[in-house]
């Protein structure tokens, strides 16, 4: 087959437009880091991104949720520690009035220190997070849980969860009923240590004494809240690890249907690069064979 001068030509131009479009490929992908932009481009490989793209945005909504009941956990914990300090002063206080050497004089001094215990212990109960919501008030997180006078709970016993996945939930707060007889073997802590203020400043003996038997069970209650708060914490954080992990995985997968190994990519590039140097070279050289001027 004889092969004529103007075929010579199109050949060396296809062979350039062919290199020319390549390289336009493969620098699209190395600047956007993406091998597959559209569907047209890899249909199977989109479609199984866009897949993991919800799976990711769905995970990203549960870790956050995560996060933030654990969060608000270790804020309730940090009230549930101080208030375990000012019962623990309280008791030592209770056991201090129930002797039998005070007088009503120094029993009283003793009161007005569980008096400011008391306040400091119904500002710690009434603790609002960064969301202005009050953290020991059960599911009515906009009302003062407890009442400033008299340490009495108005909230509720509910507790929030936090969905894990789409079938199971862990608890996310502390209800303040915890802190009353609502609680196991539990007593009302708070009117408890205004009972005894009272009691003190009243020189009542025998109710003070009375009152440190139920100091001990206050401490109690409280250590045993505590442990409970602290294994809703371990569990979130056990699951925001897990979601975490997840996480990368979903990462990894899309990276995998979509986009390029950089390194390759920019190699392949290069090749191509040459490959469009030469067609031009030898194109040039054909028109300048042919060129009859010449």
């Amino acid at each position: 087959m004889r092969i004529t001068d103007h075929h010579i030509v199109d050949m060396a131009a296809a062979s350039a437009a062919r290199n020319e479009s390549r390289v336009g490929e493969l620098s699209q992908e190395v600047s956007s880091g993406l091998r597959v932009s559209k569907p047209s481009d890899d249909p199977s490989a989109w479609l199984s991104a866009q897949r993991a793209r919800v799976r990711s945005a769905l995970n990203d909504g549960t870790t956050e949720a995560i996060q933030v009941g654990h969060d608000r956990l270790v804020a309730s914990d940090g009230a549930l520690s101080t208030l375990s300090g000012l019962v623990s002063q309280a008791r030592e206080l209770a056991v201090q009035g129930a002797n039998g050497t005070q007088t009503a004089e120094s029993r009283s001094a003793i009161g007005a220190e569980m008096q400011s215990i008391f306040q400091t212990a119904v500002s710690t109960a009434n603790t609002v997070d960064a969301s202005g919501e009050y953290l020991l008030a059960g599911t009515n997180s906009l009302g003062k849980p407890f009442d400033s006078t008299t340490g009495v709970y108005t909230g509720d016993a509910t507790t929030r969860g936090v969905n894990m996945d789409t079938v199971s939930t862990q608890v996310a707060t502390v209800a303040g009923s915890s802190l009353t007889t609502a609680a196991t073997n539990g007593v009302d802590i708070l009117p408890m240590l205004k009972q005894l203020g009272d009691a003190l400043n009243a020189n009542d003996q025998p109710t003070v004494q009375t009152l440190v038997g139920s100091m001990e069970r206050a401490v109690k209650q409280l250590a045993q809240l505590r442990g409970q708060t602290g294994g809703h914490m371990a569990v979130l954080e056990s699951a925001k690890t897990a979601h975490d992990e997840l996480s990368v995985r979903i990462a990894t997968s899309i990276s995998n249907s979509v986009e390029i190994d950089t390194v390759a990519a920019a190699s392949e590039l290069a090749k191509a690069s040459q490959a469009l140097t030469v067609s031009h070279t030898v194109t040039s050289h054909v028109l300048a064979l042919l060129d009859p001027s010449k």
